[in-house]
């Protein structure tokens, strides 16, 4: 990175994360497995990317 760019702000950099799920660990583990609704934690970002995530079957 040259002088002329700009460093990344927090949080703005290729690595930043698009979505993010907050709660206990206990929290997170159970709506992993659907037995407590992901509604019950806290979003931040694009929802479409968790739906992906549930959908996804890494045996395919």
């Amino acid at each position: 990175m040259d002088s002329a760019t700009p460093a990344p702000a927090a949080g703005e950099g290729p690595d930043a994360a698009d979505a993010s799920l907050r709660g206990t660990a206990g929290d997170l583990v159970l709506a992993l497995y659907g037995r407590i609704p992901v509604e019950s934690l806290k979003l931040d970002g694009d929802r479409r990317l968790l739906d992906l995530l549930w959908a996804w079957d890494p045996s395919q």
